[in-house]
Order: structure tokens, then sequence, then C-alpha cells
């Protein structure tokens, strides 16, 4: 698992020995710094705040984490003592489970123990983007209807990703998903709004959630950066040839062209959609469509807004 700390000034020496010891990666970053911005270079599997930070601000940090629609869901692990756990009432902080500094060193890693065991199991993320899995995405879209929000879902796929990952390799292909999935994240995260919601389906599928007025506005953003990205993955004759060319089973050559994103819309409005599997089903019958176009395509479909 991949852990953050976040600490007013430094981590306590046996903290810090302990939780290296036991996470796989250990990252420290100053309540001071841009702590949100630093979390989304490489996002982690869990949070743990000291208690200088915790504390400050009346709880600022734990509530910014709690509001981000991408890390929302992350476990929060606070690290206080034994005179704390008194002095709070705990039910109004929202945190997840809390490290007692004051512990014997056996005690807590049995305790980090328990904390990841829970946390991996309770989390539905991707474990290649770290990103929300299906099962959160078809939960939040849901909520979504069942409050009747007015907003736009759009499931993104990569095309002739299929061909791309058989001639250059399952890494090179992690690669293109991790940068396709930053590329969505970020430009989601640039319209600033509380709906805003990205997913990882899985494989090169993606889905966001943004207010129906920004739906054309993140398309146009998303694809020009994918396809401005993108062809840095391919080598120079791929480049060449425009992109990659086979010999099939039969022995004919098949040119697949250099990737693209296609981008598949709805919009829901005035509870125009009652259920994820309605919106779902409207989207494959857009994506469908834009797969068999030239390039990279969006479309956003208003008949469920009642347009």
């Amino acid at each position: 698992m991949k852990a953050i700390i976040i600490v007013k000034d430094r981590v306590e020496k046996k903290i810090a020995s302990l939780i290296e010891e036991f996470f796989e990666s250990v990252q420290v970053i100053l309540s001071s710094q841009d702590y949100v911005s630093l979390i989304y270079m490489d996002p982690p599997d869990i949070i743990l705040i000291d208690r200088p930070s915790l504390f400050s601000n009346e709880e600022r940090i734990v509530q910014e984490f709690r509001t981000n629609t991408i890390f929302g869901h992350l476990p929060i692990v606070a690290v206080l003592t034994a005179d704390d756990l008194p002095e709070k009432t705990w039910k109004e902080i929202p945190i997840d489970d809390f490290i007692n500094a004051d512990d014997d060193a056996q005690a807590i890693m049995s305790r980090l123990e328990f904390i990841a065991k829970r946390s991996l199991r309770d989390i539905d993320t991707n474990p290649l983007s770290r990103l929300p899995g299906n099962e959160s995405v078809i939960r939040h879209i849901q909520r979504m209807f069942d409050e009747g929000r007015d907003v736009a879902v759009a499931w993104v796929d990569i095309d002739n990703f299929k061909p791309f990952n058989d001639r250059y390799g399952f890494s090179r292909g992690d690669e293109v998903i991790l940068a396709t999935a930053r590329i969505i994240t970020n430009a989601v995260r640039e319209i600033n709004d509380s709906l805003s919601f990205v997913g990882h389906i899985g494989g090169d599928d993606f889905v966001f959630i943004c207010p129906g007025r920004d739906a054309r506005t993140l398309c146009e953003e998303i694809i020009e950066r994918f396809d401005l990205v993108i062809r840095n993955f391919y080598n120079e004759e791929d480049l060449a040839n425009d992109g990659i060319t086979t010999t099939t089973r039969e022995g004919t050559e098949k040119a697949f062209p250099v990737m693209t994103i296609s981008i598949a819309v709805v919009i829901n409005r005035g509870s125009s959609y009652s259920h994820y599997g309605e919106a779902s089903r409207d989207a494959t019958d857009i994506k469908k469509y834009i797969k068999s176009l030239e390039g990279s395509n969006f479309m956003i479909d208003r008949r469920g807004a009642g347009a």
C-alpha cells in the first residue's frame, strides 16, 4: 500500500520508522504545502494526519479531503496521543481510524495491519490509476440520479488501444492508461465543481461526471490534451505510417491508426434518468456511433434532458 502522512513540521521518529516499515511507500507532506495537488500527482491508498495538522483550523484538512469528489473515498487515519482521545467528540470529525502514538511499537504495527486490511477490503479503487472503480462509479451515478442532480455523465474509451497493447506490451499500455487518467482527472478538476467525479471502470474505459453546462468544454479539452500527448507513445516508424500495421492470421495486412479517444455523454436534467442502466444504455449507443468515425470525437445526447 502507498501512504502519505501530512505533518505540521516533521514526523515523530518512532512513528516515522514504523510507518516506513509497514507501507510499501510513504510520502511526507507538510500541511503548509499544496497537499491536494501533490496527492493528484501520486495518489495514495491511505492518508495519515498528525495531531498538530488535524487540530489546526478546525480540522480543515480532513474536511478538504472528505469533500473532494476524486479522493473523498480514501481512508483517513489520525496519529494521536492518549491525552487526545477524551478531548474530542470524534463522531464530529470524519476520520476513519487512529493510531495512538503512546502505544508500544508492536501495538502500533498491529493496529496498522488491521487498518490496512480493512482499507483494502472496503475501498473499490482501480489498482492501476487509483481512481474509484466500477462499483463506486455505479453508486455515485445512481446517487446523482436519486438526488435529481442536473449533471452530465460521460463514458470515455480509447480507440485502437488493443493493437497498441499487443505491439508495445502491457507495461507501455499501462502508461497510456495512466496518462489518460491524468488528462481526464486534471481537466475535470480544473472546473472546480462539487458535482465533479472521475472513475475508472477498468481497462481503457473511464467515466466522468460534471455539471451539464461544462460537458462540451470538458470534452473538447480532454480530446485536445489526449491528441497532443498520445503520439509520444509511438516509435518513429509507426508515427511515419500514422499508426500500426499488423499481419492477420490470413496473411493480409491491417492498419490501425494512432490511438484516439471517444466520449459519449448523456445529460440528466429534471430527474430524467432514474437508473444507472438507462444512462449506460444510451451512452453505449452513442459510443458505438462515434467510434465508427475518424479521429477523436465526442457526442452529447440530450434525450435524457428532455431536449
